[in-house]
């Protein structure tokens, strides 16, 4: 399981190829991930960033 976000880092969503590299690499990471995609509308950020 991924560790979980601390409050040092903000997530956000990213686009066009850098969103496809970065959900790509969920998948390959967390292969539920997928099935759980489909199931939202909800665009989930894949980058957390330190603030």
């Amino acid at each position: 399981m991924a560790p979980k976000p601390t409050k040092n880092h903000v997530a956000r969503a990213v686009e066009g190829a850098q969103r496809t590299e970065w959900r790509e690499r969920a998948m390959a990471a967390h292969p539920p991930y997928a099935e759980y995609q489909h199931k939202t509308d909800r665009q989930i950020p894949f980058v957390l960033d330190p603030k």
